[in-house]
């Protein structure tokens, strides 16, 4: 059974196609991710599914009495509203009923009748059924494993950080009652446990969902379907990222091989018509450039272009780059973080500090980098450094400047063409170089945050969270730079694919202490992620939760769903045999010795159009056996 379709829909803004010819469709089980480049347009056919914006053109078909559960990119939250409050109005249902009865209650003591009893018994049934008496466990599951505490109830919410509300707003999400789950990059402001906390979370849930992220790790131990977004085009891939990647190199080889077969026909062909064409086989040489004018030219297959980054060192640095020996701190009048701290740092080392939100990852890099000092022991500065800082909230750029001019002042003496041609490699183009600072999505200023970074050639790259807001692609290149980078790196990082690929050393908060506030240790861990990771959290079980079941019209049996799953199969293999009797006679006819043989080239391209046809039919009989199997298994 559907919950919403997209129908040839696309989006047009002044004049050019955001989404073009988009067809999908989610279903009671769907389990998607949806993926693709920075601005390719994911929020916008969230939004066109939503309804939220209309489609230029197509239509787009929403179920009935479907409840469906957003999280924007950057959810806007009442600032005064008490944080218990906000996570309570996720169950506005409860609430009411909760109102009902203390209303009913207070009835009940001034006039004792058996009216208001009964219907205050009935009112506390409905409660109790619509899970009113779990809701507080719930809720403090839920915040619990988001990384807040019931301390935090009484706290407005603008007195969190931007991440923290964004996590409270997932919170709240994932309590209310819904039939269907958006998520615009749920995974930008949690740590690794809490990542690990909701992909459990969503197996173990029911309801279908929608996923966008960059994080393939997340994508690969979550969804069953990819949706890719690429040129305004959706294409719909079967199975995990993994298998998204795995299927797309398959494709992008077929399309390279098919565009290179196509074009031996047609060079063979137009170089037999222009010989031909004044001859005696000149009716041959007419009927092949009509054959040609007809045919479907297969486009050359562009491959994904990749950012060389390649960031340059002004000089090499001493081969001791830092040592802590005996260090203790913490938050100035405020908590101790850590204590007894001895790690050391050497020239290329990758070290990636590990550990919960909060534990001191943000403030070990601001002592590293001498912004703050140390409780106790003492801290070594190696020689000749040259650092580059990646703060996750890029505050080191100034709202007040354009884009070009933010990157123009850290190379005074180029030239404009060089400025601009170097922020396009970024993405920036046209009018959006004199975008001031201050109105760029957090995308945006990442990918101007790392174009400053690579021109201040520092020979120690420290990042906190750099892969945060970067696609896919754009994580791909800054790994790739920082591989082969000839300085040192230290970072944090969530994202388990770009840590795995990079880190040749962890460093990881763990706590040693029967008090949970103060993290005592710092373990230095080689090449083992999966050790440092059991070592830094404690990732929570999600509960199982006994879930209502939906009404069943009736019973269907297994055999006759089995039965259409089998003709599923048997169209799939003829389409899959006439797509290779096709290839074989556009082999045959690429040949010279089909080229002289007028009936042979007829005949072939009569064979070919009964097949083509014999494809499109069995292409309309699997539609229709997918959407009655899909229709019976939910009914059944």
């Amino acid at each position: 059974m559907s919950i919403i379709q997209v129908i040839n829909a696309g989006v047009e803004f002044a004049g050019n196609y955001v989404l073009k010819g988009i067809n999908c469709t989610l279903e009671h089980n769907s389990r998607i991710g949806l993926i693709g480049s920075n601005g390719s347009g994911k929020t916008t056919l969230i939004k066109l599914m939503l309804g939220i914006i209309p489609p230029s053109e197509g239509k787009v078909w929403q179920a009935k009495k479907f409840r469906i559960a957003y999280l924007p990119q950057n959810p806007v939250l009442e600032k005064d509203i008490l944080m218990g409050d906000y996570i309570q109005n996720s169950r506005p249902d409860l609430l009411c009923l909760r109102q009902k009865v203390n209303e009913l209650s207070s009835l009940l003591q001034s006039n004792h009748t058996e009216t208001i009893e009964n219907e205050l018994k009935i009112v506390l049934d409905k409660f109790q059924a619509s899970g009113g008496d779990e809701f507080a466990n719930s809720m403090k599951y839920v915040i619990t494993s988001l990384g807040f505490s019931e301390n935090d109830y009484e706290k407005p919410l603008c007195s969190f950080s931007g991440g923290e509300q964004t996590r409270l707003c997932l919170a709240s999400i994932l309590l209310m009652p819904y039939d269907l789950l958006i998520l615009d990059e749920p995974t930008n402001h949690l740590d690794i446990a809490m990542i690990s906390w909701l992909e459990k979370y969503l197996n173990s849930s029911k309801a279908p969902f929608l996923l966008v992220s960059h994080d393939r790790t997340f994508l690969d131990n979550t969804v069953a379907t990819v949706l890719h977004l690429e040129n305004t085009q959706l294409s719909i891939t079967k199975g995990n990222y993994s298998s998204f990647a795995q299927a797309k190199a398959i494709e992008l080889k077929t399309q390279e091989r098919q565009f290179a077969r196509q074009q031996k026909f047609i060079n063979a062909t137009e170089d037999f018509i222009s010989k031909n064409i004044a001859g005696q086989k000149t009716n041959m040489a007419k009927s092949r450039l009509k054959m040609l004018s007809k045919m479907e030219i297969i486009q050359k297959p562009q491959q994904e272009k990749k950012l060389n980054l390649n960031i340059q060192t002004a000089g090499r640095s001493g081969n001791d780059v830092y040592t802590l020996k005996d260090v203790t701190f913490g938050i100035p009048e405020g908590p101790l973080l850590a204590k007894k701290v001895n790690l050391q740092v050497h020239y290329r080392d990758r070290v990636c500090i590990i550990g919960p939100n909060g534990c001191g990852k943000t403030t070990l890099l601001k002592i590293l980098l001498a912004e703050r000092e140390i409780f106790s022991g003492s801290l070594k500065i190696g020689a000749s450094l040259e650092i580059g800082y990646y703060d996750q909230h890029q505050i080191f750029l100034d709202d007040d400047l354009t884009v070009m001019d933010t990157l123009w002042q850290i190379v005074p003496s180029e030239t404009k063409g060089y400025v601009l041609s170097y922020l396009a490699r970024f993405g920036f183009r046209g009018l959006e170089v004199d975008k001031k600072v201050r109105v760029l999505s957090g995308g945006e200023k990442s990918r101007l945050m790392l174009c400053v970074l690579i021109h201040q050639n520092p020979n120690l790259l420290i990042m906190d969270e750099p892969t945060n807001h970067l696609d896919i692609g754009m994580s791909d290149s800054l790994l790739a730079a920082l591989q082969s980078y000839q300085g040192t790196v230290i970072f944090v990082s969530h994202d388990r694919y770009f840590i795995r690929q990079l880190a040749t050393k962890y460093w990881v908060f763990h706590n040693a202490l029967e008090n949970e506030t103060i993290y005592s240790t710092i373990s230095e861990m080689e090449t083992n992620l999966e050790a440092a990771l059991n070592l830094a959290f404690t990732i929570p079980e999600v509960p199982k939760v006994k879930t209502a079941m939906r009404e069943r019209k009736k019973k269907i049996n297994p055999w006759y769903l089995e039965q259409i799953h089998q003709q599923i199969e048997i169209e799939q293999a003829k389409m899959a045999e006439n797509h290779s009797q096709i290839e074989k006679m556009n082999s045959e006819l690429a040949l010279p010795s089909t080229y002289s043989n007028a009936m042979r080239a007829k005949e072939l391209h009569q064979k070919i159009d009964l097949l083509i046809s014999q494809i499109e039919n069995s292409k309309k009989h699997i539609a229709e056996l997918e959407a009655q199997y899909l229709e019976l298994s939910y009914d059944s």
